[in-house]
This record gives structure tokens, sequence and C-alpha cells, in this order.
């Protein structure tokens, strides 16, 4: 009786931690979402052997480059060197030799007169 009843104790005990732990992680997960970001720039087509690149930079100015992963509806019409505004959240891409990367996830995209 005293064995059953620690059992049923220690049962409720671990589902009520662990509703407890998954509310904590689901809330934790919305507070660390990143933001989004929207930024202005050209792209530039990047070709690299190995491919461990996106195959996309966005460049705004002389120094200031980022590799995006476009969404697939973009290769319609994206091309070297058009102005673009896009509009999405950084992120890392680990690649075999150039470890992590740091890549700006497009959401949304359009181009832009300049």
């Amino acid at each position: 009786m005293k064995h059953t009843l620690f059992t049923a104790t220690l049962l409720l005990s671990c589902l009520s931690c662990s509703t407890l732990w998954g509310q904590t992680a689901a809330s934790a997960a919305k507070a660390a979402a990143p933001a989004e970001v929207q930024l202005v720039g050209r792209l530039e087509q990047r070709l690299a052997i190995g491919g461990e690149t996106t195959g996309w930079v966005l460049c705004h100015g002389d120094k200031q480059r980022v590799q995006v992963l476009l969404p697939v509806e973009a290769f319609a019409w994206i091309r070297d060197g058009v102005y673009v505004a896009v509009t999405g959240v950084y992120g890392t891409r680990r690649y075999p030799e150039r470890g992590e990367v740091v890549v700006f996830i497009v959401k949304k995209i359009s181009q832009v007169v300049h």
C-alpha cells in the first residue's frame, strides 16, 4: 500500500514537473524568437568551390555584406545586381569547412528602384 502511494505521488510529481517544464520551454522559445529586420541593398551572386555558400549576398555600401537565403519564388525574377528590400531574420548555417556562418533568412523580398 505504501509502495503504491509512493509510486502514485512520484508519478503525479513527474507529470506536474514535465507540464511546467513544457510551458517554460515554450515561453522561452517565444521570448528568444528573433525579431524581423528589414534590409535594403544590391544582390550579388556568389559561387564557391565546395558549395559552402547560399549563392547570394546582400550588399549595402562597400563593406556591409551578408549571405541571404532567398525564398524559392524569388528565383523567378532575381538577378545579379538588382536592388531589393528584404524582410527576415538573422540565423546561422553550418558548413563542414567554414563552420557556423551568419546568414539572413529572407521571408519577404521585393525589387526597389535605385
